[in-house]
């Protein structure tokens, strides 16, 4: 249920299950295909084909990201096309999408994570405590992305049930919103995220021991796991039910002392590793390195498949050799495993899904209410495969609440299970899979509508008509660009003056129209700039500049309009454009000598190095102080524009 989305398994739950009259959502021309699912309490998400969000279900807090309350999926005419989009910003597209209790958290295309709906812990990383996406304006670029620190991105997100874990691209795990129970794994029980000053680089790293690092993060409702680069397991926070796998119920991470190298890794047997974990409500799963599945902590449902409803993990000896591996069938092993509430589903190497547990909803999917794995005799060959239709195979699987997911080989959507808020997207409240003859066939498919892009567009290639840029031009293909774009017309209908310099004035429109382009309003607010008349070109794009922060003038009265643009103001706009756009910059060196690292513009000049904007005019140096020209200055900006879109500058 609570689970960080990763491009091998899908978290879902709370996909659709239709009634015999449904008519199947086919993926292909003109229709929108799944990469991912994910599913919280009473919401579910899909990661779109083109790299889009879509959520429906439960709306209460926002969690739709819609900019209202309202559920969605629970009427008629409320899927498909009248879906829209979540709006992750101009230019943003996603590539992980992580369901917890009532938010939502994706991966940007940037590295960067944004989440929206309930945020009473601070779970949405904002600095306090005001849910987003249950009014208006609060999406978009009015969505600020998460501080994970100076040049740091992530690599993947998940999210519990009120608080949410990005793994960092330096191999480190931070973790922000409640902490009642130590699940942040920052040694205390203060929250993180809800007041000011607690993100960024006040946030602190999870110490997760000498020299280690991780590869994974999972979380559950109020627990945390990392799966490490050595192939184990730590987990922290809640531990009532076992749920961390240390063989009693004490929590950890909650008081100092806890963490790094004071909490051991999880015992899963002699010589035995993990390559995949999922945090469920209190009980965890992983799948072992000879594709075997073992599950510990809450089995009040049968959870963990053992065939009874005795915790594991609360007591000595109850982990390593002694919890033993879920009966998956003869010969059959996992490819993956999602932990939901408090049922579990695996994907199995035959591309089949079986899932265990509580089934008051039908959310193992067997056409009943149900438990299994609570008693001998239903795992193994007595518990059957989930029928999601003939011919049909399942590429990932996630378990939510009380409803389940599978994203099929034909890149559809199925989902089952407990459907009071819309959770199936069937455009009604009834449950699937809780009554016989509601699976395999007549489970309709999800409808996610026609293909759409947000996307800003690619570079355009159409010939420009300028005379005086010859195809030799080292920024030939860059000119075309920004000509295409609409950023600039020249100097006249057929000339660039390419070697011409760049006025403080110039820079400002190209920048604005930047902005605009991407979708992007511009403030109007007066400059204080008195040499900057009304008439001057670029008046409103200097207006524009200034609210982003992208300049703040040569002194707070004066912009010098005419003065050219060096190479280092250069750096400091694009830099300074690059982060309005909710971007992050790299702190990679650049090697160029003649950058003082007390520049003003030393940051922006290692940004737009390592973002490929620059080479520098030589391998170790820069020039600074050199003006730039028009060519130059195209080449900068076309190059700013790709990277954006993700594509090679």
């Amino acid at each position: 249920m609570l689970t960080a989305l990763l491009a091998v398994t899908v978290a879902a739950s709370g996909i659709n299950a239709a009634s015999a009259e449904a008519e199947n959502a086919t993926a292909g021309p003109g229709r929108l295909a799944a990469a991912m699912i994910a599913a919280g309490d009473s919401q579910s998400c899909a990661l779109l084909d083109n790299s889009t969000v879509k959520c429906w279900g439960g709306n209460e807090f926002g969690q739709l990201g819609q900019g209202d309350t309202a559920n969605r999926g629970d009427d008629a005419n409320e899927m498909g096309a009248d879906l829209d989009l979540v709006d992750l910003g101009p230019g943003r597209t996603a590539t992980a999408v992580a369901a917890g209790n009532n938010h939502m958290c994706a991966l940007l295309n940037n590295g960067t994570v944004k989440c929206w709906g309930d945020n009473f812990y601070g779970q949405l990383g904002q600095g306090n405590t005001i849910d987003r996406g249950d009014d208006p304006a609060e999406m978009g670029a009015k969505l600020r992305p998460v501080d994970l620190g100076p040049g740091r991105t992530a690599t993947a997100v998940a999210a519990g049930a009120n608080h949410a874990c990005a793994l960092l691209d330096n191999g480190t795990v931070k973790c922000w919103g409640r902490n009642t129970v130590g699940q942040l794994g920052l040694g205390d029980t203060t929250n993180r995220g809800d007041d000011a000053n607690e993100m960024g680089t006040n946030l602190r790293s999870v110490d997760l021991g000498p020299g280690r690092t991780a590869t994974a993060v999972t979380a559950g409702a109020n627990h945390t796991c990392a799966l490490l680069d050595d192939g184990t397991l730590k987990c922290w926070g809640f531990n009532e039910d076992g749920q961390l796998g240390r063989g009693d119920t004490t929590n950890r991470g909650d008081a100092a002392g806890e963490m790094g190298a004071n909490l051991p890794a999880v015992d899963l047997g002699p010589g035995r590793t993990a390559t995949a974990i999922s945090g469920g409500d209190n009980h965890t799963c992983t799948v072992l390195d000879n594709g075997t599945v073992k599950c510990w902590g809450d089995n009040a449902d049968g959870q963990l498949g053992q065939g009874d409803t005795t915790d594991r993990g609360d007591n000595p000896t109850e982990m390593g050799t002694n919890l033993m591996s879920v009966d998956l069938g003869s010969g059959r092993t996992a490819t993956a495993v999602s932990a939901g509430d408090n049922h579990t589903c695996a994907l199995l190497d035959d591309d089949t899904v079986k899932c265990w547990g509580v089934n008051a909803d039908g959310q193992l999917g067997q056409g009943d209410t149900t438990n299994r794995g609570d008693a001998a005799g239903e795992m193994g060959a007595d518990l059957p495969s989930v029928d999601l239709g003939p011919g049909r195979t399942v590429a990932a699987v996630s378990a939510g609440d009380g409803h389940s997911c599978a994203l099929l080989d034909d890149d559809t959507v199925k989902c089952w299970g407990q459907n009071t808020d819309g959770q199936l997207g069937q455009g009604d409240t009834e449950n699937r899979g809780d009554d016989p003859n509601e699976m395999g066939a007549n489970l309709g498919t999800i409808d996610l509508g026609p293909p759409t892009s947000t996307l800003p567009p690619p570079c355009p290639t159409t010939p420009t008509g300028f005379t005086d840029v010859p195809t030799s031009s080292f920024a030939f293909a860059d000119i075309a660009c920004i000509k295409g774009l609409g950023i600039t017309t020249g100097t006249t209908p057929t000339t660039y003056d390419p070697a011409g310099n760049v006025t403080r004035e110039q820079m400002a429109a190209f920048l604005a129209r930047i902005w605009r382009k991407l979708g992007n309003p511009c403030a109007t607010t007066p400059t204080g700039f008195t040499d900057v008349p009304t008439s001057s070109f670029a008046f409103a794009d200097i207006a524009c500049i200034k609210a982003l922060g992208i300049t703040t003038g040569t002194t707070p009265t004066t912009y010098s309009p005419a003065d050219n643009v060096t190479r280092e103001q250069m750096a400091a706009f694009l830099g300074r454009l690059w982060r309005a756009l909710d971007n992050v910059c790299p702190t990679t060196p650049t090697g160029f000598t003649d950058v003082r690292a007390t520049s003003f513009a030393a940051a922006d000049v290692r940004c737009i190095k390592a973002l490929g904007i620059t080479t520098g005019t030589s391998p170790t140096t820069y020039s600074p102080a050199d003006n730039v020209t028009r060519e130059q200055m195209a080449a900068f900006l076309a190059r700013l524009w790709r990277v954006n879109r993700g594509d090679p500058a």
